[in-house]
């Protein structure tokens, strides 16, 4: 708008200067001469005023004397009323708070505890929905301080209020991340679109913190001798089925071991046996007597 108001008196003052120059001399073609040039430079800048080029990533809003128009400026060269007005805003992805910060929120759990989380979030604009935003909130600015802030504020606070507090300290953050993505995207409408949230770090007071570190620490230690049993059954279950197998290769040995199967046995060995060595043979009283081979009897 300032560049209609200076291309305005650009041609007002060429106007001004063409009126006043003198009727006769050569002062008369200068003065004029000076007055179409404000004049044509005027023109020039109403007609800059009128393009308007909205760049990538980039949606343009056009309103003039407090009518905003519907419909969206897309990227690209666009020729537009010259004293009316454009607002550009992002379509790209944006983060919020800007520049890799964190949003710290505090909020209750299901069991009244308060807890601090820093909350980040992706988000964008909807290019279709742009001038009704504008219409409605205001600038980008004024939409993110406003839609996205309150947005994620309520919906991370509504979200742990229906989680205890070991679940939001336990290690799957994702899943309640997406319940929050889910809460702000309720919170926000169609106004922007959620795209995703992450959870940094969550705080809670002292004592809380404590209790939490010694239920997991118990917890821990009930898993570690939970584990030493296991190891401790299972070698006992190994050592029965040892004892099964020695017992029942006993049991095939000694029903194997018949008379006639000995005395096979023993006839067979005589025979492998070098001359002279001494021998035990078997009698009916008990009594063993003492043989060696290839000699005469003891």
């Amino acid at each position: 708008m300032g560049l209609v108001f200076l291309a305005v008196l650009t041609i007002l003052i060429g106007l001004v200067v063409r009126a006043a120059a003198p009727s006769t001399g050569a002062r008369e073609g200068a003065a004029r001469l000076a007055g179409y040039a404000l004049m044509f430079a005027g023109l020039v800048i109403a007609v800059l005023n009128s393009v308007v080029v909205i760049s990538v990533g980039e949606v343009g809003v056009k309103h003039f004397l407090g009518t905003v128009d519907p419909q969206p400026l897309t990227q690209g060269v666009h020729f537009v009323n010259p004293l009316a007005s454009v607002e550009k805003m992002s379509i790209r992805e944006q983060s919020f708070p800007q520049d890799g910060g964190v949003e710290r929120i505090e909020a209750q759990t299901s069991e009244q505890l308060n807890v601090t989380l820093e909350v980040a979030l992706l988000f964008r604009l909807d290019p279709d929905l742009a001038p009704d935003l504008y219409q409605r909130i205001g600038t980008e600015r004024q939409i993110k301080s406003q839609i996205v802030l309150n947005s994620v504020r309520n919906g991370v606070r509504d979200a742990v209020a229906t989680k205890s507090i070991n679940e939001i300290f336990s290690p799957n953050r994702r899943e309640i991340a997406a319940e929050m993505r889910q809460a702000i995207q309720a919170k926000a409408g169609d106004r922007i679109e959620v795209l995703d949230v992450f959870v940094r770090d969550v705080q809670a007071p002292p004592k809380v913190r404590e209790a939490i570190e010694d239920k997991l620490q118990r917890e821990q230690q009930v898993a570690a001798e939970r584990f030493q049993t296991e190891i401790i059954q299972e070698r006992a279950r190994q050592k029965i089925e040892e004892a099964k197998g020695i017992a029942e290769a006993q049991k095939i040995i000694s029903e194997g071991l018949t008379p006639e199967y000995l005395t096979f046995h023993y006839i067979e060995q005589l025979g492998k046996m070098p001359a002279g060595s001494v021998v035990y043979v078997p009698t009916e009283g008990g009594v063993p007597l003492m043989r060696e081979i290839g000699g005469g009897r003891r």
